[in-house]
């Protein structure tokens, strides 16, 4: 198809070039109605390679002349206008000087003028015919249905019909909009709503259905997916990156949907020049750094102009891989490890008053609910008292802000894990009373891709064949992704004053259940046939639903479309050591829930959350 196109394009050149010529003669023809004396007809044939040439020079100045195989568009004829106009001008201004319009009526020009555009207009449009009759007929060129009349599906079929090398050509559209229906964009019609694209898909015999929807929900997403299905087509997405589009055509961000795109999370806006000041020549010291939440904390933060990036974990092997990336992605940044463990009080201080960190990050957590119900001396010693070295050995070395990491899940906590982190929680506000640390925490949902994240336990049951193990028909999760979670948590850090608990906005509550026919359907095959799912029951302390705040906590404040702050105005009292000592003690003792250590640390809170 390349030669082909060259050829053409070769071919087109060669019938500019004609065209000037031709025009030139036959306007005097036209002028002189048909009867060309000699010494006239002698002065064409000596001024035609003039014509010629600097027709020539005005084209390919206002590139009308171009291999990108466009079609005819207003654009396209502005540029030729323009380009006859001003060698038709050059022209009347080179033969007054030179030839004194001798034998030449004046009048000749004008006529020349029309001519030639119309000429080239309709070679311009002949190439467009000529398109249309090599896509309707070659098997390589895939007929596509494009999903939505945004402004970014509008400029998609622009691109395809721009360029023959893309593939595609798309011949129909569907959108909700009543507004747009029967209504034409680049020369394709909307043809209906999402609900007719079987329909639309079998009688326009489409090849592929393309989803161009950058602020669509997860909802609409998945319920277009399903139509898609139905139609039994391949169907892919429009990618976009944070709501723009990059250096990328549009063409070249067309893809196959994954999880994140059926989860559907609205993209985010962000002032990075604000953050960017707030990171400004700090040290910044990440604890749990190794983590899912850690590393990507690390990844974001050395893109800023800090003075120092500090890694904090106890996994060797975590810093040890987190070290080789950083090395390799960010070669001039300054950044040290250390490899302790944050229940160790004496080692974790000698890293901060060594390095001194201007703000610290505290992602080091156990998150595993399940696990923390059957370790619940783990949970209580890293979770809390892990939490409380930190908030004390920053306090201690003059730390200008503290940020923790939290989970929706310490919201009425029934689980371990979700008791442990709101205690910790708890702890942040007090530490943000008594010293001159400003201490906040950051709350949210599910992550995307997290070392613990269910969706690698489903794809992992997936590849193997299933089945595919849900607790609960009904148990539904917030998600985002991790660099999404990571971005707000640097935003909220950048404008936290101390004491907030913000919370990101998860967008909508999606199913687990349907989460997983989705990923199964993903990988093309059909649930409950293919791959079996099965219900297990509810887990140790898991919730049917997680919420993101309390009834108590229902005076929240919008910072901004990302953030809320929860507006606790309640006097943290001074932290009881000794009690959550004596929770260790029975923790390690006996860790099953029939100690009653759960409703002791239960207590802690509520009583803490309720002092006049």
């Amino acid at each position: 198809m390349n030669r082909y196109l060259k050829s053409n394009f070769l071919l087109e050149i060669a019938l500019y070039l004609l065209s000037f010529g031709l025009s030139y003669v036959f306007a005097f023809y036209v002028r002189l109605e048909g009867v060309i004396p000699a010494e006239t007809w002698a002065y064409v044939r000596k001024t035609v390679l003039i014509v010629v040439l600097v027709r020539t020079a005005a084209f390919i100045l206002f590139r009308v002349f171009n291999g990108q195989w466009r079609y005819c568009s207003i654009l396209d004829v502005i540029a030729i206008i323009k380009a006859v106009t001003l060698s038709s001008m050059v022209l009347i201004v080179a033969f007054y000087f030179l030839f004194t319009f001798q034998h030449l009526p004046r009048t000749v020009f004008i006529i020349d003028w029309m001519i030639v555009t119309l000429v080239v207009c309709a070679i311009r449009f002949s190439r467009r015919l000529l398109k249309e009759i090599f896509i309707n007929t070659s098997p390589s060129i895939k007929r596509v249905l494009i999903v939505g009349a945004t402004d970014v599906g509008k400029n998609l079929i622009n691109e395809m019909k721009s360029s023959w090398e893309s593939g595609y050509h798309p011949v129909a559209l569907v959108d909700d909009d009543s507004k747009n229906l029967n209504r034409i964009f680049y020369g394709v019609k909307v043809v209906g709503t999402r609900m007719s694209i079987p329909h639309i898909a079998s009688t326009q015999k489409i090849d592929e259905i393309v989803i161009a929807l950058p602020s669509a929900s997860g909802k609409i997403i998945r319920e277009t997916t399903s139509l898609c299905r139905l139609s039994h087509k391949p169907f892919k997405i429009l990618s976009m990156a944070n709501g723009h589009i990059d250096q990328q055509t549009l063409i070249n961000r067309i893809r196959k949907l994954d999880i994140q795109d059926l989860i559907g999370r609205k993209q985010i806006q962000i002032n990075f020049s604000e953050m960017g000041e707030f990171f400004h020549n700090k040290r910044i010291l990440v604890t749990g750094a190794a983590g899912s939440i850690g590393s990507e904390l690390c990844r974001q933060i050395a893109r800023f102009d800090v003075a120092k990036l500090i890694t904090l974990d106890r996994s060797e092997n975590g810093l040890f891989y987190l070290e080789r990336e950083l090395r390799e992605s960010f070669p001039d940044l300054d950044f040290s490890l250390a490899l302790t463990d944050i229940t160790d009080y004496a080692e974790t201080n000698s890293f901060f008053s060594r390095l001194r960190p201007h703000i610290v990050f505290h992602a080091a957590a156990y998150k595993h609910v399940p696990m923390m119900e059957q370790h619940p001396y783990q949970a209580i010693k890293t979770n809390i008292m892990g939490t409380k070295n930190v908030l004390d050995i920053a306090a201690a070395n003059d730390v200008e802000k503290f940020v923790m990491i939290s989970t929706d899940k310490a919201v009425n906590p029934t689980s371990t894990m979700g008791l442990t982190k709101r205690v910790a929680e708890d702890f942040v506000k007090a530490a943000n009373q008594i010293g001159a640390t400003r201490c906040l925490s950051v709350r949210f949902g599910n992550v995307i891709g997290s070392s613990g994240s269910v969706i690698r336990l489903f794809e992992e049951q997936i590849r193997k064949g299933g089945p595919v193990t849900v607790t609960h028909p009904d148990v539904a999760r917030y998600f985002m992704s991790i660099p999404e979670a990571v971005i707000l948590v640097l935003q909220a850090a950048s404008l936290g004053h101390g004491g907030e608990v913000f919370i990101l906005k998860m967008g909508e509550l999606v199913k687990i259940y349907d989460l997983a026919k989705e990923l199964i359907m993903l990988a093309g095959m059909t649930p409950n046939q293919d791959i079996q799912i099965d219900f297990t029951g509810l887990r140790p302390g898991e919730k049917i639903i997680e919420q993101l705040w309390e009834e108590s906590e229902k005076c929240t404040e919008a910072v901004n479309e990302n953030l809320y702050i929860i507006k606790n105005q309640v006097v943290q009292p001074a932290v009881d050591e000794n009690a959550i000592h004596e929770l260790l003690q029975v923790a390690v003792k006996d860790p099953s829930a029939q100690n009653g250590f759960k409703e002791r640390l239960r207590s802690i809170i509520y009583e803490w959350n309720h002092v006049n």
